[in-house]
């Protein structure tokens, strides 16, 4: 292959990938609280909150957040479980001026063919910071094995696992993250 027809190729492929990074970042005027279900979504309701956090263990404000998940059944869109590249439910958010972000939701439910457990992607952005791309994963998962609490386990793991603590007043359940940021 020709060095011109290489460098070709390689923007055809590049370009759409820099577009979808693009739109994951969420532009600066974007709220720290956000819905990531329209009105009437079927499911168990949710609320996710946490603060982001740099190396040094203080608030980051302005945080690119970025999350999105499959509905109740496992779906990214209504006739596609792994359409993932193009979510239904998903929000973009910017933490405050204290760091902290929050969201509600309905609890995701595990993919239809099985085996994955059910699980809230993040993509978190600071100035300064690494990008942390992991999966918000649930305590009382039966498909979150002993390899993924494993991992979990470790700084800067793919997984955070957390409880989903009952709402107040039978209102959603609450889910706590706070996200830890490294340089």
């Amino acid at each position: 292959m020709s060095q011109r027809l290489a460098a070709a190729v390689a923007v055809l492929i590049a370009a759409p990938l820099a577009a979808q990074t693009a739109s994951r970042i969420a532009p600066e005027a974007a709220p720290s609280v956000a819905s990531v279900v329209p009105g009437g979504e079927p499911g168990v309701p949710l609320r996710v909150e946490g603060v982001v956090r740099g190396a040094d263990g203080q608030p980051v404000a302005g945080a690119s957040i970025y999350v999105y998940q499959t509905d109740a059944r496992g779906y990214y869109h209504p006739d596609d479980a792994m359409g993932n590249r193009n979510p239904r439910l998903f929000a973009l958010l910017r933490s405050d001026a204290a760091g902290r972000y929050a969201f509600t939701t309905v609890r995701p439910g595990p993919y239809p063919r099985g085996g994955v457990q059910a699980h809230i992607h993040y993509e978190v952005r600071g100035a300064g910071h690494a990008d942390r791309v992991f999966e918000l994963v649930f305590d009382d998962d039966p498909l979150v094995g002993e390899r993924i609490r494993s991992q979990a386990a470790r700084p800067g793991s793919f997984f955070a696992i957390r409880a989903v603590e009952p709402g107040a007043g039978g209102g959603p359940g609450r889910v706590q993250l706070d996200v830890q940021l490294t340089r």
